[in-house]
């Protein structure tokens, strides 16, 4: 019999202490081990979320009928009965990108090019151009006009300007697959990208709350119970009809100003005050964040 089979050790395996129960007093291990199976695997997985008597449901049924709530209790010390904070985040950020990674390539018309001032499905240019229909003009990307620069009498070209012209000429030589690429390392590289501005995020809370003398990692918290929100909310925005969404789309700013006044105390107005400063502050963020998101994809082309 092999020496995974179920059985009882008088000695746990894991840290040699006497380990005569079900799990060793010492290090936790259980005593009584068998061989790995996929149920186990995919209940181990589940069971942080769910099983731990609907530690999941209770986190979300709470981030949702009361913004900052969450953020409230876990500060105050009543962290055992939710979702970590981080791993929370994690889970919106994973549904939220798989989800729209799924229905992206669905959606819509799909990717377009303007010939002739008018908006052709892509498939369908390169259908006529692939006939050889002379009524099949090559599309023009903005990005690809010709460069006023580099030419005779004409001052050298930046870097700036090189860098996209010939991302453009790529773009313009397989404008299909060039679009499809850049659509699927957009999405790819997004979930980083924003994880990374998390710590902006929660500067910019941290200056708009500087009297309050809270740590950084407290305001760490609430923006990951925020963002995490977001993630769910964008997730719900984009699988319902356009005109549900689109009153839903009005709720998620006045979440987050509730989320503040919950998690930090204060008046309304002032409250109101800061979360404008934030929204307009993390918008530039977010602005030059997509900018250099954009410029590192089209590198890719």
């Amino acid at each position: 019999m092999s020496s995974t089979h179920a059985r009882t050790d008088i000695a746990c395996r894991n840290c040699g202490a006497p380990a005569p129960l079900k799990f060793c007093p010492e290090c936790g291990q259980e005593t009584t081990l068998h061989p790995p199976t996929l149920g186990e695997f995919l209940h181990e997985f589940v069971g942080h979320y769910v099983a731990l008597e609907g530690q999941l449901w209770r986190t979300l049924w709470l981030l949702l009928r009361r913004p900052g709530r969450l953020t409230r209790e876990y500060l105050d010390g009543r962290r055992r009965r939710y979702v970590l904070p981080l791993r929370l985040y994690l889970t919106a950020s994973f549904l939220f990108f798989l989800v729209l990674k799924l229905t992206s390539g669905a959606a819509g018309e799909g990717p377009a090019v303007v010939v002739d001032g008018q908006r052709v499905p892509l498939a369908q240019y390169e259908a006529r151009a692939a006939s050889g229909a002379a009524s099949a003009p090559r599309p023009h990307f903005t990005i690809s006009q010709p460069v006023s620069c580099g030419g005779p009498g004409q001052a050298a070209c930046t870097g700036l300007k090189r860098f996209l012209a010939d991302a453009g000429a790529r773009m313009d030589a397989h404008p299909q697959e060039a679009l499809e690429h850049m659509r699927t390392h957009f999405i790819g590289y997004a979930p980083y990208a924003i994880f990374i501005l998390l710590p902006a995020f929660s500067g910019l809370m941290m200056l708009a709350y500087r009297n309050r003398r809270l740590t950084y990692g407290e305001h760490f918290v609430f923006s990951l119970h925020l963002h995490a929100f977001w993630f769910l909310a964008l997730l719900v925005i984009a699988l319902v009809p356009d005109s549900v969404g689109s009153i839903l789309e009005l709720g998620v700013p006045v979440y987050g100003v509730w989320a503040m006044r919950e998690a930090y105390g204060g008046r309304w107005w002032p409250t109101i005050g800061r979360a404008l400063l934030v929204s307009l502050l993390y918008g530039v963020v977010l602005t030059l964040a997509s900018i250099a998101l954009g410029l590192t994809v089209l590198a890719t082309v």
